[in-house]
Formats: C-alpha cells, sequence, structure tokens
C-alpha cells in the first residue's frame, strides 16, 4: 500500500469515529431531555391534608332509565378529614324529566357536600337553557345562528345534587332570543326546567332583525327595544314562558306599561308572541300609555293582552273587566269605559287599525275647555281607523254600534257674568238615540255625520224650556269640527213633541245654529187647542216663532178659547203662508187668507190674530160674512111659522177689518160696505157691534123661535157708519154724515151733515136727524121746528 493510500484511510476512520460519538451523544442527551420533561409533568406530591387526587368525576340522577342530570369534573381533589371534594372544570348537564332538554351550568371550581349533596361553586358561572333538538342541530352545523339558547351569567352558585336546584343571591346577567337582562339572585330548577330571578329584574326585549331579503327596514318605533322592570321573574324553559311578579314596568319611548304582574309568551324561536297584564296584590289594575303622534293615549283593565307578530310589532291588544281609555288630539279628548275591548293593529307601525268594545260601552268626545262633549252609549261599538300607508296617520274612519246606541251632545258651559244669561244656566243638550248609529270621520279625523237607523228617538234640552222630543225611522246629523252637531234630518213618520206642542209630518230638519226645526210633507202642528196643516211648519224654539207655508189650514178646537171667537164651534183659517208666536200669542195669515166659524165668514189679503188681546185684524181686500141678530118675534107669528128661519147675513167689504172679542165689536175702515138682502150702507168707516146668541133651551114653554144661528155665535145687532154715509133700500137712498143700523128694530138713523132720503116715487126728505124702518116707508124727521112723522103706506 502506498503511503498515500494510507494517509487516506486513516482520516476515513477518524470520521467515522467521530461520527458514533456524535450519535452516542445526542441519543443520551434525549433521554435526558425526556426524562426532564417527564419529571416536570408528574403531579405535584399530595398536600399534608389531601387523601386523594383524581383526574375526573361523573355522577348522575335519573328516574327509572330517564337521566335528569349528570355532573362531570376534569379534577376532583379529596380533603383528609373533610366531607367535601373540590371539583374542577365542573359541567352540569340537565335533561329534563323527558329527556328533552340540555340545559348546562358550567364553572371553573366547585366545593362538593358529600353528605348534603350541595355543590358550591363561589367563582363565575355560566348556564345555558336549551332543548335537546336545538343542541344537536348547533353541534352539527356550529357556524349557524339556529341556536335558541338562554345564557346566564352569575357567580356564588349552589347545586343541590338531591332537588337538582342550583341557587345564588348574586348579580346576574343573561342574554336570551331577543333579549337580554340582568337581577339579582337566580334559582334554576333542573326537574322542572324553570328559571326564577329573585329580584331587582330588568329585561330589554328587542325586535328580531328582518329576516326576509329585500325588504325595506322596519320603522324606528318596531326597533326599539322594550325595556322591563320587575320585582321577580320566572322562566318555564319548555313553555317558554315567562312571570313577572310587580310592580311590573314596561316602556319604550312611545309607550309605558305598569302592571302588578306580567305574563310573557314567547314562540319556538323565543320570540315576544303574547303578553298578559294583570293587577297585582294591591289589586291596581294595569294601564298602558302610549305617545303617538297626534296625541298621548291610554288603556286601564283588569287584564290587558298584547299579542305580538314573528317580526316584532304589535297585532292585537285585548283589554278584560272595567276597561277604561283615553286618546288625545290636539284640543280633543276622547276616552272610553266598557267591559272588554279588542284592539287590532297596522302591521309594522303599530298603529290601530280597528277597534271592538263590548258591554256597557261609553265613548266620551271633549272639544277643547270649556268646548262642547259628546257621550256615545251602547252594548257593541266597533271603531275604524285609516290606514297609515295612505298617510292619513292614527285618525279615526268610522264607528257603528253593533246594538242600539244613544249620543248624547252636552253644549259649551255658559261663561259665568255672560250678559242675558243667568247665573245658574245650564248647558244645553242634545240626544239622539237608535236601532244603529253609524258616524263617519273626515280626513282630518273629525266626525263629521252620523247616521241613525230603526226606532230613532231625538231629544233637545233647553234651560228655562220643556224638553223637545221627536221619533222617527231614521235619522241623519251633520256634525261639527268642535265635535258638536249643527244639523238633524229625520226622515219617515216624523212626530214632534215640546210641551203642549206638536208636531208631525214626513221629514224634519234641525238647525242648530238657528234653533229651528223644519216639517215638512204633510206636516201637521197641534198646540192645546189648535191644528195647523201644511206642506211646510217651521219652528224656532228660542223665539217660540212658528211659520207654515205652501197652502196653510188652521183650526181652533176650543169652543170658548182665549183667542177672538165668533162662534161656539171650532174656528178655521187659511192662508198661503202663516207666522205665529207662541210667545207673544200672536198669527198672521198671508195670502188669500180666508176665516170661517160657524156662520161667519171672512177673507182678505192677510188676517191676524192676537191670542192675549182677543183681537182679529184683516187687512187688504177684506170680504166678511156675519149673521145678523133676528128682531123680535110676537107670538102670533111664531105660532105661525112652519120651522126655522136661515140667519139673515151681512156681506162686507173693506180695506181694513179690527174685531174685539172683549168689546164684541167689529171696526172696518177704507171704502166700506155693509149690506143684507134688503140694504146696503157705504162709509168711509163703518162699527158692527155684535150680541152672542143664547143657547135655546128646549124644555121651555112660549119660548120664541128666532132664526137658528150657532148656539153662542156673535151676531150683527148695531152697525155705526161714519163719513159719507149712503144707505141704500130699493129705490131709496138715504145719505148723512153718520148712519146708525139697529137689527132690533129695523131701522136706520141717519144724522150729521145734511142728512136726506131720496125716493124715485116720494121725493127727497131732509131734516136734522133721519130715522126710516125698514119693514115700512115710516120715516121719522127730526128738524129744528120738532118731530114729525111721515108714513108713505108702502111695505115691501
Amino acid at each position: 500500500m502506498k503511503r498515500s493510500e494510507s494517509a487516506k484511510y486513516a482520516r476515513w476512520s477518524a470520521a467515522a469515529a467521530l461520527l458514533l460519538a456524535s450519535l452516542t451523544a445526542g441519543v443520551y442527551l434525549e433521554r435526558k431531555w425526556v426524562a426532564y420533561q417527564e419529571q416536570q409533568k408528574a403531579p405535584p406530591p399530595a398536600p399534608q391534608d389531601v387523601t386523594r387526587l383524581s383526574s375526573g368525576l361523573t355522577f348522575s340522577k335519573g328516574e327509572g332509565t330517564q337521566k335528569i342530570f349528570t355532573v362531570e369534573a376534569s379534577k376532583a381533589t379529596d380533603f383528609r378529614d373533610k366531607d367535601a371534594s373540590l371539583l374542577e372544570d365542573v359541567k352540569i348537564t340537565i335533561f329534563g324529566k323527558t329527556g328533552e332538554r340540555h340545559d348546562t351550568i358550567h364553572t371553573q371550581s366547585c366545593q362538593y357536600e358529600k353528605t348534603g349533596g350541595n355543590m358550591a361553586c363561589s367563582g363565575e358561572v355560566q348556564i345555558d337553557l336549551e332543548s335537546r333538538a336545538d343542541a344537536e342541530r348547533a353541534a352539527k352545523n356550529p357556524g349557524t345562528k339556529t341556536e335558541q339558547k338562554v345564557h346566564v351569567e352569575t357567580r356564588g352558585v349552589i347545586f343541590n345534587r338531591a332537588t337538582g336546584m342550583a341557587r345564588t343571591d348574586q348579580p346576574v346577567k343573561f342574554v336570551f332570543p331577543n333579549g337580554t337582562g340582568k337581577a339579582v339572585g337566580v334559582e334554576y330548577h333542573s326537574e322542572e326546567g324553570t328559571v326564577r330571578l329573585l329580584r331587582e329584574v330588568q329585561l330589554s326585549l328587542q325586535p328580531p332583525e328582518n329576516d326576509i331579503v329585500g325588504k325595506k327596514k322596519a320603522s324606528a318605533n318596531t326597533k326599539e327595544p322594550i325595556r322591563v322592570t320587575g320585582k321577580s321573574l320566572d322562566f318555564e324553559r319548555e313553555s317558554r314562558t315567562m312571570h313577572l311578579d310587580g310592580p311590573v314596568e314596561a316602556e319604550t319611548h312611545a309607550a309605558h306599561l305598569r302592571a302588578g304582574k306580567l305574563t310573557l309568551m314567547l314562540d319556538a324561536a323565543f320570540r315576544a308572541e303574547r303578553l298578559v297584564a294583570a293587577p297585582g296584590p294591591n289589586g291596581k289594575n294595569p294601564e298602558l300609555e302610549s305617545e303617538n303622534a297626534d296625541g298621548p293615549a291610554n288603556l286601564i283593565a283588569e287584564t290587558i293582552t298584547a299579542q305580538f307578530a314573528r317580526e316584532g310589532w304589535l297585532t292585537r291588544i285585548e283589554g278584560a273587566g272595567d276597561v277604561r281609555g283615553s286618546r288625545h288630539t290636539g284640543k280633543e279628548a276622547d276616552a272610553f269605559r266598557a267591559e272588554h275591548s279588542v284592539m287590532e293593529l297596522w302591521p309594522k307601525v303599530n298603529q290601530p287599525r280597528e277597534l271592538n268594545l263590548k258591554g256597557n260601552v261609553q265613548l266620551k268626545t271633549q272639544a277643547g275647555a270649556p268646548g262642547e262633549t259628546r257621550m256615545l252609549q251602547t252594548g257593541e261599538l266597533l271603531v275604524e281607523f285609516a290606514d297609515e300607508k295612505k298617510g292619513e296617520g292614527n285618525k279615526l274612519k268610522r264607528a257603528e254600534t253593533l246594538a242600539s246606541g244613544s249620543v248624547e251632545w252636552t253644549d259649551a258651559a255658559v261663561q259665568s257674568g255672560t250678559a242675558g244669561v243667568p247665573a245658574n244656566n245650564e248647558p244645553a243638550r242634545t240626544k239622539l238615540q237608535a236601532d244603529k248609529l253609524e258616524m263617519e270621520f273626515g280626513k282630518e279625523g273629525k266626525a263629521k255625520q252620523l247616521i241613525a237607523t230603526g226606532n230613532v228617538l231625538t231629544e233637545r234640552t233647553v234651560s228655562g224650556k220643556p224638553m223637545q222630543t221627536a221619533m222617527a225611522q231614521s235619522g241623519t246629523a251633520q256634525l261639527m269640527a268642535s265635535g258638536g252637531w249643527s244639523q238633524m234630518d229625520l226622515q219617515g213618520n216624523v212626530r214632534l213633541k215640546e210641551g203642549d206642542r206638536s208636531g208631525q209630518g214626513d221629514h224634519a230638519t234641525f238647525v242648530r245654529a238657528t234653533q229651528t226645526a223644519l216639517l215638512t210633507g204633510k206636516a201637521v202642528a197641534r198646540d192645546a187647542t189648535t191644528e195647523t196643516q201644511a206642506p211646510r211648519i217651521t219652528f224656532a224654539q228660542t223665539t217660540g216663532e212658528v211659520r207654515a207655508e205652501g197652502g196653510v189650514r188652521s183650526t181652533d178646537f176650543s169652543a170658548r178659547g182665549s183667542g177672538a171667537q165668533l162662534a161656539g164651534v171650532p174656528a178655521n183659517i187659511s192662508a198661503d203662508t202663516m207666522l205665529g208666536n207662541s210667545k207673544a200669542g200672536r198669527a198672521l195669515y198671508n195670502g188669500h187668507a180666508r176665516f170661517w166659524q160657524g156662520d161667519s165668514v171672512m177673507e182678505a189679503d192677510s188676517i191676524e190674530l192676537l191670542r192675549e188681546a182677543r183681537v182679529m185684524n184683516a187687512t187688504g181686500n177684506v170680504r166678511a160674512v156675519f149673521p145678523e141678530a133676528a128682531a123680535p118675534s110676537s107670538a102670533q107669528i111664531v105660532a105661525v111659522q112652519a120651522g126655522p128661519k136661515k140667519a139673515r147675513l151681512w156681506h162686507v167689504t173693506a180695506g181694513t177689518l179690527t174685531y174685539r172679542d172683549a168689546e164684541s165689536r167689529a171696526h172696518l175702515e177704507k171704502n166700506v160696505v155693509a149690506q143684507s138682502v134688503e140694504q146696503k150702507m157705504r162709509a168711509a168707516t163703518v162699527d158692527l157691534y155684535f150680541t152672542r146668541a143664547e143657547k135655546l133651551n128646549s124644555n121651555a114653554a112660549n119660548v120664541p123661535a128666532s132664526p137658528n144661528p150657532t148656539a153662542g155665535a156673535q151676531q150683527i145687532s148695531r152697525a155705526v157708519g161714519t163719513g159719507g154715509v149712503i144707505v141704500e133700500q130699493g129705490t131709496r137712498k138715504a145719505t148723512a154724515e153718520r148712519g146708525e143700523y139697529s137689527a132690533t128694530d129695523g131701522k136706520f138713523i141717519m144724522s150729521g151733515g145734511n142728512p136726506a132720503i131720496y125716493d124715485a116715487a116720494e121725493g127727497t126728505t131732509t131734516g136734522r136727524q133721519l130715522t126710516f124702518f125698514l119693514a115700512d116707508d115710516t120715516i121719522i124727521v127730526d128738524s129744528e121746528t120738532g118731530s114729525r112723522t111721515l108714513t108713505k103706506h108702502r111695505v115691501d
């Protein structure tokens, strides 16, 4: 071998030796390092008071084959001379009696008392409540948000193995789907699956997010959380029900609920589904207050129940037992009472859509202060509200009674010190009732019309005046923005009554501003003694005025009324129109006026009747017929009369006529003509004097039979003409300034001026006073030289 090759082999041998040495050192160091690590990982030596250390602990409680809960700990330490163990990384899983739950309690460490079975967990404790199905679903899909879990955080929990109850008096925080909360103290009953928050409960209920893609976000009101406070709370996981004991309050920025106790039911997704508010131990009824764009509103009832849509908005609010509510819009205030109420709301906006009230319903509307009030009463009422989508907001649209009802209006209170108004003057009231009432509202939400159907009755009461009543088949009332009524229209067999006055017709219209009532369609008006018929009759309550139009006919049925009486039978009068006043006792008949009573008849352009003065005035183209008192008849004439004779009638024309019943006198002026069958008298003015015929006694013997006037009728007994008097009888004509006729004697006395009698056959007779008899040609002439009698021996 060459020297160079020997050197080469030497170098290789050295390298191999070095490599082997390195490998040997590496193996040694690795073993040393593993031994060190195992030494570090080895448990420390047991303390002097510890008897045993365990790497894990598990125990369960069950009934039969059903496991109720399981306790697991990753590490357990038993202490010497102590009946306790320290459990670490503790997890309690509760399955419930049916196995449908999967609730867990988790904490870092607990002190376990073996004898009592209590586990005291002083540190942070987390409790999760969920169903078995939700737990399995979450385990399969951990990335989804489908789990419906209630998460509770607290500390200082004591869990009793025997009872399965966990309890703490420390502050509690919890989170559940669509809500969070806090309280002080909690009790968890594993067997029932219930949680009780002991005191100072506070909840924040968040409406769920809108899970429909593409839709607009809900309004701020629907997304605002509901803040709830209460004294204590019980939560039943299986029924998803929360019971809050009060006083309980729930509020948003626009609503506030106060109640003695509250029950909240959740759906399967833990969304608010139904809420029930009820009185507490103090018996005070729950109250719901809200603030809307139009003003505040409130609801009080023995129980208030609210229904929620799955999206979170309110769909229905129900009140039961002594329900009361109010609503303010501007200057108007509404208040209602009922035994039961149901309000349906528009979707998304939490605004009323429909309100149904049942049982002794009262709805009162006050228009300002001291404005008018409107009170509606019925057995059941349905109210509809305008759709918010149409921009009309929370405004009334329509209301109707589902049973018979009434509406009463009270006028604004009269201010004290008002001139001409008594200090004790009460406001006027108007009431309308019917089998069915329907109220319509305008765009501003103000009532504009009230429709009444079936057995309509109205009442109007004004201080110091008789009540006005009206009945009809149907009616309509026009309403003002102030809440009062402006006009009422009644249809179908309308009947009115006010004191001793009454009326009827096919249709009636009441106008509040003028305080008038108009009857049309075969209208009839009556009082204690009279009746008036016309196509249209208008009554004014404040003035007592009555106006009839379109062909009027009135009848006075009193045989001896307070007005003018020309006979003892009903008096009748007709005209185109009539204007009367019950207070003044005056009636004026205009246009083709005609009066008739017994044998007396009067026609004129107008006839006026004055009841208290017992005066009748006729004006314009007066034409009248009056009976004449019969002259006394001798017994011989009576014996040969075959039967009663008709009354002798006087026909009178004049410009005006005034009859005064107290004087039994009629005064006529302007081209007066008074004539009978036998004579005619013309004069500027004529006064007719009447005597009342006496009733005949049929049992009296030898009573003279006079012409047959109506019993008690007024008859002309004397007529006095003045101013260019002209009397005509056949071919005779008498003139003077004054002429007087006596029906009893059948004679004329002409005086004043230059009295003269003209006879075509006998010539002219003059004198200071001339008296001539109608039965013959006897004339008595009085002159300065004396008196003489002329007899012409002519009998007509």
